[in-house]
């Protein structure tokens, strides 16, 4: 099969729309896409900010000391003070950001997002990525994707969908966590609905009874093979089996290439081979009118598809770190928020702003509509919890470039927690945060919180338990 205009055959497009579906050597349950209860069904959203975005740059900005900000802005009724969009540019001569100002998230969503404090134990990308979404091995090594995937993602084919990079998509080190709750890495978003169908697209006049004729067919020559009989027992081999045989099915049953499609009909000519595009097309292109060409805006969209018809329930997000060069600018900085090292100011600011205003059209998405389509059992964000994990903080500066620094703060929006809140404080001499009382909420200069508490906050807010969580009934709703 071929895409009119395009370079690419079916099984380029299998290629790099991504692993997860037909590639990987998922194992687990077998489990059958059907609706999930009402009583189990709960989403994250990890938004992977790479390069550390420094809270006091954003919503524990200070108008004194090293990192002080004369231009501070704090929304009416706001326990968060913010930073508005800056004049950036990428060496002088590239405008730099979008001008989505900071108070307009708070506004809209200050009443479901909360501050913690923290000073983490890694100033190295990859381990300190890992380590924001281990909580550095809190829960036995375990991610909170895998957790989450683990306790509310059994009726997801794919639980655990991952659209980021670098150690935020990394296994955790439980050996206990089945495959089918490991990260399935999604290389191309835009793409990625054509991985979930092995035939659809097809030009000849093979039809799903041919296709399920011959891979009966395959499983017989497969059981009295060589190859079979040398490799009988494996585990690698057997959770092969077990993605191709069911997951497959699953996925081609629930006709995800369809409710995936993202793909522009107009320039794919998707028609000629019986693809439409998803009838929710509309819906995420109003929110995110760039999907075509910017990464992030792509990878927001299809997890929001992901989470909404039941593929997928741990969804992890990170941006491009290639800045996206449009007529007027770019939008993001070059490598993330890691080119404050080079431009402290313009990276946080412009970053800051990006991510906010994808958080700020998933999150609409999320309160418009209705878990499984069902008004009876409430709106996705009901159930939904965005964790902004970063790796580490940066260098307390006004002007100038910044290294990496341990001392930091991360953010989390989600009815689950005690909104318009700040845990710690920040001292305003030094610019450092400082700690607080994980059952109180009571500001406690002198110490630091770990990523341990932010893991434990968050598995606490979801209902997850575990042997060594961290009691943190200050910053949940429900303790």
């Amino acid at each position: 099969m071929k895409i009119k205009n395009s370079q690419f055959d079916r099984r380029q497009l299998i290629k790099i729309g991504g692993a997860g579906a037909l590639g990987a050597t998922l194992g687990g349950s077998g489990a059958v896409l059907q609706a999930q209860t009402t009583a189990d069904k709960k989403y994250i959203f990890n938004i992977c900010a790479f390069g550390g975005a420094n809270i006091v740059d954003s919503f524990l900005a200070q108008a004194a000391g090293p990192a002080a900000y004369n231009n501070l802005v704090q929304p009416n009724g706001s326990a968060f003070k913010t930073v508005p969009p800056l004049q950036n540019s990428i060496q002088g001569a590239i405008p730099l950001g979008n001008g989505y100002d900071q108070a307009v998230f708070v506004q809209k969503h200050g009443a479901d997002m909360m501050v913690m404090t923290c000073e983490v134990s890694s100033v190295n990308h990859i381990i300190a990525a890992k380590r924001a979404m281990t909580g550095d091995n809190i829960n036995g090594g375990r991610t909170i994707a895998e957790a989450v995937a683990l306790a509310f993602g059994k009726s997801c084919p794919l639980p655990n969908l991952m659209l980021a990079g670098g150690g935020y998509a990394l296994h955790g080190d439980d050996d206990t966590v089945p495959e089918s709750a490991r990260a399935q890495a999604v290389t191309d978003p835009l793409m990625f609905a054509f991985a979930t169908h092995g035939f659809k697209g097809m030009t000849n006049s093979l039809g799903a009874g041919d296709v399920a004729a011959a891979r009966q067919l395959r499983k017989q020559l497969e059981s009295v093979s060589r190859f079979q009989s040398q490799f009988a027992g494996s585990k690698v081999l057997d959770a092969y089996q077990v993605n191709r045989d069911r997951i497959v099915d699953a996925l081609e049953k629930g006709d995800m290439v369809t409710k995936l499609m993202m793909l522009d009909p107009a320039t794919s000519n998707l028609a000629q081979y019986g693809f439409t595009m998803s009838a929710d097309i509309n819906l995420v292109r109003g929110k995110f009118p760039n999907m075509a060409t910017d990464p992030f805006e792509s990878r927001l969209a299809l997890g929001f598809l992901a989470a909404k018809n039941g593929l997928s329930n741990a969804i992890s997000v990170g941006p491009s770190n290639s800045p996206l060069i449009t007529a007027n600018g770019s939008p993001n900085a070059p490598i993330a928020f890691d080119w404050s090292h080079v431009d402290h100011r313009g990276a946080q600011n412009s970053m800051w702003s990006y991510i906010l205003k994808g958080m700020d059209a998933l999150i609409d998405l999320l309160k418009a509509t209705d878990v499984d389509g069902d008004p009876a059992k409430g709106k996705m964000w009901d159930r939904s919890l965005i964790y902004i994990a970063t790796e580490f903080g940066r260098d307390k500066v006004a002007t100038g470039g910044s290294g990496h620094h341990l001392n930091n703060g991360v953010v989390v929006i989600s009815p689950m927690v005690k909104g318009n809140s700040i845990f710690g404080g920040v001292d305003p001499g030094t610019g450092l945060t400082y700690g607080f009382d994980p059952v109180t909420g009571t500001p406690m200069p002198n110490t630091v919180m770990k990523e341990k508490h932010h893991y434990s906050a968050i598995a606490q807010a979801m209902g997850i338990s575990f042997d060594n969580r961290v009691n943190m009934p200050a910053v949940v709703k429900k303790a």
